[in-house]
């Protein structure tokens, strides 16, 4: 009889390990302190709405704390769990299993404590008996959104290893995605190749998760509406499929995210 392979339970095996290391490490962590701190702060903002409105307030109040605040302290985490690292990367780079499991392991941790943590944005809404279809959905999102944050700052701090031009570039990649294709695309908005070709304007907003979040919050929560949304079939197609294009968008940003990652660990390696 051909013997099984050893490979897939050695891959489950150290990818576990690696999770729970990466949980005892983060149980420790002051940087998840301070976000969980914050995304509690952040679901009691919609307390306070008047009675009548929470339950349709709720919504655009973790919208705005998500995109403001709550992503940019996902990013942070994810940045500082790359930095814990830096002392122990040779030799944990060096194990006979390679980079793979080790780091499958550490991202889907870190990215199930960032998802998870968004849950608690919709707590004291639900709490206060304010639950909502449209809650449920910015939860949902909030959560998506903060994992993709979480493994960017992963990413990032595995290309850079100094803490302070890491701590730059994140930063600049979070104010890049929450402000500055925005306002690239509101300076071309009057061009008339733009007019005559909506789709292309809106293919950006598409394609950034911070923007895709914004617009399906205000989609459900506001029944807010692109302006001559017939001119367009992408943006018609959006609108029939925001949730599921975002579920999709943050899942392919994550997917992207851990590849960086695991590049910036393979030049960590040869370097």
């Amino acid at each position: 009889m051909t013997p099984v392979s050893p490979v897939l339970p050695a891959f489950t095996q150290i990818a576990c390990a690696a999770a729970g290391r990466e949980w005892l490490s983060h149980r420790l962590n002051r940087f998840l302190h301070a976000h969980l701190a914050l995304v509690l702060a952040a679901g009691l903002l919609p307390l306070l709405t008047p009675d009548d409105a929470l339950a349709r307030g709720a919504a655009w109040w973790l919208l705005h704390a998500v995109l403001y605040a709550v992503s940019l302290s996902a990013l942070l985490l994810g940045l500082s769990s790359a930095q814990a690292e830096t002392d122990e990367f040779p030799w944990l780079l060096a194990q006979p299993a390679g980079i793979g499991p080790w780091l499958a392991g550490k991202a889907a941790m870190l990215a199930l404590l960032a998802a998870a943590s968004a849950g608690l944005l919709a707590l004291p809404t639900a709490l206060a008996g304010a639950g909502s279809s449209e809650l449920l959905l910015t939860t949902a999102g909030a959560a998506g959104v903060s994992a993709v944050c979480a493994l960017t700052g992963l990413a990032t701090g595995f290309w850079i290893r100094d803490s302070v031009r890491g701590l730059i570039v994140a930063m600049a990649a979070w104010l890049v995605l929450l402000f500055g294709a925005d306002l690239l695309l509101l300076a071309l908005a009057g061009a008339p190749f733009m007019q005559n070709h909506p789709d292309l304007w809106v293919l950006p907003l598409m394609l950034n998760p911070l923007d895709a979040f914004r617009i399906t919050v205000l989609f459900a929560a506001e029944r807010a509406a692109f302006s001559g949304i017939e001119a367009g079939r992408l943006t018609g197609w959006w609108v029939a499929h925001a949730a599921g294009w975002l579920a999709t968008l943050t899942a392919a940003w994550s997917t992207l995210a851990l590849a960086a990652a695991w590049l910036g660990a393979r030049r960590q390696l040869d370097g």
